[in-house]
């Protein structure tokens, strides 16, 4: 039996404050040990190159792992609902009144539609949409390597502060976990446990990123992800070649995704907090929208090849049937411009393909 909307707005609500108290508890309680056991054991010491060092490094991961939190937390990932004045030409979502721009799909969580949508995530108590897409990359980034950094220079240094010297190995967790109750306390165990779920959690948290990393790639977004898959091998079948339109290639994707465009920008808006918003706003994609630009598309893919700079990727610069575009389905207007008939490889009206489209 489905679940109501509400149901699912209280359960998602529900979890999403679990998830975060669990969050700043476990990193507030890493952050206390590291001050109040390590940074003093180190001092004493008089370590004090080591001390300096992590002293930046720690912190440099904690501002940047709290900042991108709290952005990808608060910060409004862009509701379809708020610009439906530039969106009155593309069709209505199933689920609720408003007209869904291209890559907009609805939140069935949040019952709302998100633009640039890429999943419903419990840890930000948030979707993960055009506004807060980065922060919520970042986040993952800094996480893990502060996950790994606590993992790997805490779970050692928290043993020589707390007993003089690294006496248990990783191994002794699994093997000799009473002898670590008995040597350092109850206390002492959690915290040692800690630090070993956060080694833990940065493994996993790799992948991850890695996953992440690979869509951001591509031009493309978890649920876009899928979508793509099923569509691109329709046209596979049909003989047609379908290629993301919001592609520009690996190095053209992460600076449009980052923001930046120089190795000063880098350093100022990926590797230090900032505030800077995505390029354009979430409604129309300026260079490379399937549906209004349409024409200028059916234009280029009659070139072999595109023109110089960052521009994005069609079936064009394909042998076969390189003189059709292939928009996909999902993202159709209600009235489309008057152009040249394009083809549209036939979707199968099944519940489950509809289901994905319309989320």
């Amino acid at each position: 039996m489905a679940w109501s909307v509400q149901t699912c707005k209280v359960l998602a609500l529900t979890m999403g404050y679990i998830c975060i108290a669990v969050f700043f508890t476990l990193t507030s309680y890493v952050v206390y040990v590291y001050y109040s056991t390590i940074a003093l054991s180190v001092l004493e010491k008089k370590a004090y190159k080591k001390f300096v060092f992590h002293f930046i490094f720690g912190n440099w991961l904690v501002i940047n792992v709290y900042f991108n939190y709290f952005m990808a937390w608060l910060s409004s990932p862009g509701l379809a609902k708020d610009y439906q004045n530039l969106a009155s030409q593309y069709r209505k979502c199933k689920k609720c009144p408003n007209n869904k721009p291209p890559r907009t799909h609805h939140c069935s969580w949040c019952n709302l539609c998100i633009l640039k949508f890429d999943h419903h995530c419990p840890w930000l108590n948030n979707c993960v949409g055009f506004y807060n897409h980065r922060y919520f990359f970042q986040f993952c980034c800094f996480m893990t390597l502060g996950c790994l950094y606590a993992g790997t220079f805490g779970y050692r240094e928290y043993q020589i502060g707390l007993l003089g010297e690294q006496v248990f190995s990783y191994k002794d967790s699994i093997f000799h976990p009473f002898n670590i109750l008995e040597t350092m306390d109850i206390p002492g165990f959690i915290t040692y446990y800690i630090f070993l779920a956060a080694l833990t959690i940065g493994v996993l948290l790799v992948g991850l990123v890695w996953w992440h990393g690979r869509m951001i790639s591509r031009g493309e977004t978890s649920l876009e992800r899928v979508l793509n898959q099923n569509y691109a091998q329709q046209c596979t079948d049909q003989g047609f070649v379908y290629v993301n339109p919001y592609d520009f290639g690996f190095v053209g994707n992460w600076k449009r995704f980052l923001g930046f465009q120089t190795i000063s920008e880098f350093v100022r808006r990926v590797l230090l907090p900032s505030t800077h918003k995505p390029e354009g706003d979430g409604i129309t994609w300026d260079g490379y929208n399937v549906n209004t630009n349409l024409g200028l598309h059916q234009q280029k893919s009659h070139q072999t090849t595109g023109p110089t700079g960052a521009q994005p990727n069609f079936p064009g610069g394909y042998p076969i049937n390189r003189r059709r575009v292939v928009t996909p389905p999902w993202e159709q207007q209600n009235n489309p411009m008057r152009t040249s008939a394009v083809y549209q490889p036939k979707t199968p009206p099944t519940e489950a393909k509809e289901s994905i489209k319309d989320r």
